[in-house]
């Protein structure tokens, strides 16, 4: 994770100095995670759009485009179903102030689990060579065994506990496995709660008579 992070800020220097992208409002002390596209990523921005619609719309004489606006009535959004699944569990470390999604941090545990089971079963095959048979192993051997029920009994509650909107035992799932912060160590996390990721607005002549309106993801 701290690799992914260095890696990402390597990315956005690049962006940055190769005009890419500024930061949004810069000369007014800017706007945390808003960026604006600068000369050369407005030209890439253009590239992209007009190759997708191209090879998308432009060849196909069965599909015509439509530019919809950015605002829609919302009960448009409560039928897709993104006013009530369109938000993640996030969760705080107190000590690092990073934020992280619960589920991404049980879900990295999990999957080394399974690079666990998965080294075990390597050196198995390496050490049987040709009459090595990984089926009978993974179910056979007590330490893969182990690894894989573990994961799937992990995956398993917390899907459960998402479905069934129980976040404090999503919390308490990340507490029981010690997770610890990727960067830090630290394992002072907050409680567990639903970001939603729609981005809401008010449409009307004043804020009493105004509908709530959410902007177009």
């Amino acid at each position: 994770m701290a690799k992914q992070e260095d890696t990402f800020k390597k990315v956005i220097s690049h962006a940055k100095e190769y005009g890419y992208v500024f930061p949004s409002s810069e000369i007014y002390d800017g706007l945390s995670a808003v960026y604006d596209y600068a000369q050369n990523g407005v030209e890439l921005k253009n590239n992209i759009r007009q190759y997708w619609w191209k090879a998308m719309v432009q060849l196909h004489e069965n599909i015509v485009g439509i530019d919809a606006a950015i605002f829609m009535h919302p009960t448009t959004w409560k039928a897709s179903g993104h006013v009530d699944a369109f938000n993640d569990p996030l969760i705080d470390n107190k000590d690092s102030k990073k934020r992280y999604r619960a589920d991404v941090l049980i879900e990295d545990y999990a999957e080394k689990l399974l690079q666990k089971a998965q080294k075990e079963i390597a050196k198995a095959a390496k050490r049987f060579g040709d009459a090595f048979d990984e089926e009978q192993f993974k179910t056979t051997n007590p330490r893969v065994v182990g690894y894989l029920q573990k994961k799937d009994q992990i995956l398993s509650r917390m899907a459960k506990s998402l479905e069934n909107e129980e976040l404090a035992d999503i919390k308490s799932l990340i507490e029981e496995l010690g997770i610890a912060d990727p960067l830090t160590g630290s394992k002072n996390w907050t409680d567990v709660k639903q970001f939603n990721l729609m981005f809401g607005t008010k449409l009307g002549a004043s804020a009493e008579s105004a509908m709530d309106l959410y902007l177009r993801p």
